[in-house]
């Protein structure tokens, strides 16, 4: 299986020499069964954008009930300078480790809803280092190249931890218990994303809020990307997690629990709950904190660069290395303004995950779209993708079509990339390729759409295998009527009498329907091959297409071998003849989206 990488990965890799770094090593852990309530510590973290990593008084308050299926939680409360300045625990310092003597604890997770801003839950530290020794099978993918950082370790050194001191500020009087049932949690986690403007924030809330991606804050337009070969981190030091990286990013800061050599654990709690994953991790820095108004403030981090992998995402956080490198999906989106004629090309990266590619795909492109354009409404778009892939022969997974909306155009323009990759995506047979995707847009705010007002076959009778020109007039928005000759041929097959036929726009879209509507499902008893064969064969919006609707009467199991043998006898005769029988492709294009359909019916003679 091969994946394809960023030329700014190769590039790097082959131009630099690895120096040796520092490494840290895991410090003596507390048990979670020897806490006790009373007992106080430090826990670490970044709050504001000098970098520097600092500390905050936490005392044991209590611990969750152990009940079957619950999470085990420590309940503490947190005080002193550090957490008066930031109005308490913030979205971001999830993954704060929380030592007492400088043995590590645990990591700072979550707080309870409805409590105060100072009260905090925290993963024990035994529950995270399990995620070290699960098994990482997206680790064993035959990459072509398998970007890594191979550095010399030095001397560790446990990092170093003020001792335990009273908090006598302490809320003593609060009502959590030894043992307490846990309410409502929510996480302190911060998700970012850059590059996308409102209309591109909320198609992408909108579509990943099945993945619990929400409250999206947004980070910096100037990230500074890249690669880091020789990062290093430490307990308390700010980090990122991403799925999307580039001039549109998307994921997810906190702060680093645990470091041992290369592998890291963070967060106290799940990114995306995805189990064995292929993120980015990042470095990131922290701008500042606001404080929340009634609940939860948020650390604000920008993520810098790309500095390892995340394997794992697990409800007891994250973990992952550094030095090595994710497979991802290079997409480019190059977008053009007809009315301003202004064009842009925006590139990104997203990490390999066959149930995000498709959504991610799709929100990239409508990003790119909508970052280009006034407006997204009344326009008309030329929407083309080529799909990088080994399911098609040839290697490219080439679909044009043209999109007309009056609310939203985007939203309707890349409904057919998401089913696309979607479908890719659902191979059942082997994990499929995608090397990349390329897509090129064009937009204007003309209306360029047509109905059919009129459809005339030339000749009323006619037989098997005969080619019948339909003149179809067309009405378009607020232009002269418009003909267009449409050919088709009569199958060979068929029986004597009245025949219905419809001519309609060849979409696989319907004209307004939305990404948020859903993908378009196949038939489920076609096969894989005949899935993708459908899409890529299907018609365009802006093409008349031609099928038949009815044949009049419905057809015995004789009739229809009749049928057969008929066809058998005329291509004999033609062959004969010294003919062929060619079938007109009865797909033209027009200059317009065809946004109704229309009937008309012929007779076929009896041969």
């Amino acid at each position: 299986m091969q994946r394809l990488f960023m030329k700014l990965f190769l590039i790097i890799l082959t131009a630099i020499l690895i120096a040796p770094c520092t490494a840290l090593a895991m410090p003596e852990i507390f048990p979670f069964d020897r806490l006790q309530n009373g007992m106080t510590g430090k826990a670490y973290t970044v709050v504001d954008s000098s970098g520097k990593i600092e500390n905050f008084d936490v005392q044991i308050v209590g611990f969750t009930n152990e009940s079957k299926g619950t999470k085990r939680y420590i309940l503490a409360k947190a005080s002193g300078e550090v957490v008066k300045r930031t109005g308490g625990i913030l979205q971001g310092m999830s993954g704060s480790p929380f030592y007492i003597d400088g043995k590590l604890v645990g990591a700072l997770a979550a707080t309870l809803k409805d409590m105060d801003t100072y009260t905090v839950l925290i993963t024990p530290i035994e529950d995270m280092l399990e995620l070290w020794n699960l098994p990482d099978p997206k680790a064993q993918v035959n990459f072509p190249r398998r970007i890594s950082v191979d550095s010399e370790k030095a001397d560790e050194n446990k990092p170093a931890e003020d001792a335990s001191a009273n908090d006598d500020s302490a809320d003593k009087s609060a009502t959590l218990t030894d043992k307490l049932t846990v309410p409502e949690v929510e996480k302190l986690n911060a998700f970012y994303l850059s590059g996308f403007d409102v209309n591109g924030a909320q198609f992408l809330q909108q579509e990943l809020k099945p993945f619990g991606l929400n409250n999206l804050q947004t980070s910096s337009k100037n990230i500074e990307h890249g690669l880091d070969f020789n990062a290093t981190l430490e307990p308390g030091s700010a980090l990122g997690v991403a799925i999307v990286y580039g001039d549109f990013s998307l994921g997810a800061t906190g702060t680093v629990t645990a470091v041992d050599d290369k592998k890291i654990l963070a967060f106290g709690h799940s990114f995306m709950h995805s189990g064995n994953v292929n993120y980015f991790m990042t470095d990131a820095s922290v701008i500042g904190s606001i404080s929340g108004l009634t609940g939860n403030g948020v650390k604000v981090a920008d993520v810098k660069h790309i500095i390892g992998r995340v394997n794992q995402d697990r409800d007891s956080g994250i973990a992952g290395t550094l030095g090595t490198f994710p497979a991802v999906v290079p997409v480019t989106v190059n977008v053009k303004n007809n009315e301003s004629n202004k064009q842009e090309s925006f590139n990104v990266v997203i990490a390999y995950n066959e149930n995000l590619i498709p959504k991610l795909g799709a929100t990239v492109a409508y990003g790119a779209l909508s970052r280009m354009a006034d407006s997204l409404a009344e326009s008309t778009v030329d929407f083309e993708f080529c799909i990088k892939t080994n399911v098609v022969e040839g290697g490219k997974f080439v679909r044009k079509n043209v999109f007309y909306n009056g609310s939203d155009v985007g939203q309707v323009a890349v409904v057919e990339l998401m089913q696309a990759l979607n479908l890719i995506c659902s191979n059942t047979k082997e994990e499929s390729n995608i090397f990349g995707v390329d897509v090129n847009i064009a937009f204007d705010t003309e209306r360029r759409t047509a109905s059919i007002i009129d459809i005339t076959p030339e000749k009323k009778n006619v037989k098997p295998g005969e080619t019948v020109n339909l003149v179809v007039e067309l009405q378009p928005y607020r232009k002269p009527v418009e003909k267009v000759i449409v050919p088709y041929t009569v199958p060979l097959t068929v029986g004597p009498g009245l025949h219905s036929l419809e001519i309609h726009g060849g979409g696989l879209v319907p004209v307004n329907q939305s990404a948020s509507s859903g993908t378009i499902s196949a038939d489920s008893n076609q096969s894989y091959e005949d899935k993708i064969k459908k899409i890529l064969n299907a018609g365009r919006n802006n093409q008349l297409v031609v099928e038949v609707v009815s044949s009049g009467t419905k057809r015995t199991d004789k009739e229809i071998r009749k049928g057969i043998a008929q066809a058998k006898r005329l291509q004999e005769r033609l062959k004969k003849e010294g003919k062929t029988f060619k079938k007109s492709d009865s797909k033209v294009d027009t200059n317009y989206i065809i946004d109704n359909v229309m009937r008309t019916t012929f007779n076929v003679e009896k041969v």
